[in-house]
């Protein structure tokens, strides 16, 4: 489904390789400055990089944007850039290059609206929202570009920390819409902090430490030497009800590889 072969900037993302042959929520992990952001930009194309990523049979990084915006979609962390429109607005942006009817866009749009509890805030300017609010419209405009119904060409979500700012009960709401997503089809990659998260909501891993893939596979993958050698830190990890946890206990010195 997705290949990436030897993706890398100088500098910045060592050459990087991995595949996914099916759907699945597969989550981003890393210490800050790690490599998270700029490797769901290089996937997204919205940064020059080395290599191929073929999505599909379609090479990606080939596509102009227009092409790209039916096939990927992809949620930058929030910047100090607000946009003065309304909320609304805002949110149908994310169906501008998809040659879709007014009818079909109000209809999938109504559903995230629904979904993701926006209503009160549709009429209110963009820039007036707190955080939180603004990241959930980010989100509804995000995942309409991606909505099988409205884009069935729709095959890859990248996502850039979207549980950033939002409370628990819009946390497990969102994980749900993207269970959703995977079950139609869709593989979805997106960075998170709190590996805990990770554990219980992930298919799959990807580990990223100063720019390089260091671990990928399963969620079991994650362990306390993995934690210890890339966010230097000691973990006790704990199980409830057949799922492991990790309890931070302390840093540690910087390993070596």
């Amino acid at each position: 489904m997705l290949e990436i072969c030897n993706l890398g900037i100088k500098g910045r993302l060592a050459p990087l390789n991995w595949h996914c042959v099916i759907p699945g929520l597969i989550a981003l992990i890393g210490p800050n400055g790690s490599g998270k952001s700029t490797l769901l930009s290089a996937l997204a194309n919205l940064v020059a990089a080395d290599g191929r990523v073929r999505l599909q049979q379609l090479s990606l990084l080939d596509l102009d944007m227009e092409a790209a915006a039916r096939v990927r979609a992809m949620l930058p962390q929030r910047s100090d850039s607000l946009l003065p429109i309304s909320c609304l607005d805002v949110i149908r942006l994310g169906a501008c290059m998809l040659g879709a009817s007014e009818s079909q866009i109000r209809l999938v749009l109504t559903e995230l609206v629904t979904r993701l509890e926006l209503t009160p805030l549709l009429g209110r300017d963009f820039c007036q929202l707190s955080g939180g609010e603004q990241q959930r419209v980010l989100l509804a405009k995000t995942l309409l570009q991606i909505w099988p119904t409205l884009n069935p060409q729709g095959r890859l979500l990248l996502l850039d920390e979207p549980l950033a700012g939002l409370d628990w009960h819009h946390q497990l709401q969102l994980l749900q819409l993207l269970r959703e997503l995977v079950a139609r089809g869709v593989l979805i990659i997106f960075s998170v902090h709190d590996f805990n998260l990770a554990l219980a909501h992930a298919d799959g891993v990807l580990c990223l430490r100063e720019g390089e893939l260091v671990a990928h596979g399963a969620v079991s993958v994650l362990d306390a030497d993995l934690l210890a050698r890339v966010f230097q830190i000691r973990t006790a990890q704990l199980i409830h009800e057949g799922r492991s946890f990790f309890m931070p206990l302390g840093v540690t010195t910087r390993l070596a590889n």
